[in-house]
């Protein structure tokens, strides 16, 4: 294994979201894909590790379909989020989130991007968990592309799963322009 990794879990959740697409949108993403990275399902195992820049290269493909417009990339990078975390509670989280709170999904959080990065790091701030916010920054992850609203889009899923509703989310440090910040600041509330 190397450095810059990612579990094969994320490009799968990826590939449902794209493939949630319209025929022509779905193409025209798929056919964006740097030179390298497979658009065969089958090229990836969802446990094993793969280049950060496999999944930087579909996150890219999406947003750049949006390229003119940052809150039609932001809108849709989200998205990416919510279905890569949704592929994860059908698997590895299922259990877990029965059991978990907001509260306890913000002090989990960290531990959670460890598992499947191997790059940059989460820091959670639980200081507000108990007025339902919670603060999350991303550590040294720059060249992970659009990761901010990506993992602002998981956060917002688990935390609807496990009770949070009316959940307001704001990404700092991010833009089409500056997509692959070497921090980011993800602010959630809910109710």
């Amino acid at each position: 294994m190397t450095d810059q990794v990612i579990r094969g879990y994320l490009i799968l959740g990826c590939m449902d979201y794209i493939d949630s697409f319209d025929e022509q949108r779905r193409e025209r993403v798929y056919s964006s894909l740097p030179s390298g990275v497979s658009r065969n399902r089958d090229a990836y195992d969802k446990m094993l590790w793969y280049p950060l820049k496999t999944i930087s290269g579909y996150y890219s493909a999406i947003a750049n379909q949006h390229a003119d417009d940052d809150a039609k990339a932001y809108e849709a990078m989200l998205q990416c989020g919510r279905f890569i975390a949704e592929a994860a509670t059908n698997t590895f989280l299922k259990l877990l989130m029965r059991i978990m709170t907001p509260a306890v999904f913000g002090k989990k959080a960290p531990d959670l991007w460890a598992r499947d990065h191997r790059y940059g790091r989460m820091e959670a701030e639980s200081t507000y968990l108990r007025d339902n916010h919670l603060i999350v920054r991303l550590h040294d992850v720059d060249g992970y592309e659009h990761a901010g609203p990506v993992a602002a889009g998981f956060a917002m899923f688990a935390l609807k799963a496990v009770g949070a509703s009316d959940i307001d989310v704001k990404v700092s440090d991010w833009s089409m322009k500056a997509p692959a910040p070497a921090q980011v600041k993800i602010d959630l509330k809910w109710k």
